[in-house]
């Protein structure tokens, strides 16, 4: 079952409408509307959100590594999307070769799906600062996997 179709079903056994959820997430009810017909997802925060809401695990809703699968999908090549290990190999290797920083910044985004505004707290600087970090990773990322 898909993303949206959990949310929807959750959203339909507690008796709430799309609007009713949307207010208690403080977004539009064009979104709630959007994930359940598949053409958006929420972020992994917003899953933590929705799953208390619901009172289920977030892993009710989706899986952890969907999400980060589905976020560094642009930069990862098709031949890695078959689960091996050989795509963890390969990020492993990535990550030994960048500075520590940058590592801890990526892993701490993408493996433990931490919020950028805690990250940024964390190193004492901007969240557009962890942003630029986290682009500047994936495009060194993207360059990783056209050279392997």
């Amino acid at each position: 079952m898909l993303i949206g179709q959990k949310i929807a079903k959750l959203r339909t056994q507690a008796n709430l409408t799309q609007e009713q959820l949307a207010e208690k997430l403080y977004i539009s009810r064009e979104l709630i509307s959007k994930w359940e017909t598949g053409k958006r997802r929420p972020d992994y925060k917003t899953v933590l959100k929705i799953a208390e809401i619901f009172s289920v695990k977030p892993e009710d809703i989706i899986n952890r590594n969907d999400v980060v699968f589905n976020e560094l999908s642009g930069f990862v090549p098709e031949s890695y999307n078959n689960g091996s290990g050989t795509l963890t190999a390969a990020l492993n290797d990535f990550l030994s070769n960048i500075n520590e920083r940058d590592r801890s910044v990526f892993i701490r985004q993408y493996y433990f799906m931490e919020d950028i505004a805690v990250i940024a707290d964390e190193y004492d600087v901007k969240e557009s600062c962890v942003r630029t970090i986290l682009m500047r990773t994936r495009k060194k990322l993207r360059k990783y996997f056209k050279e392997i």
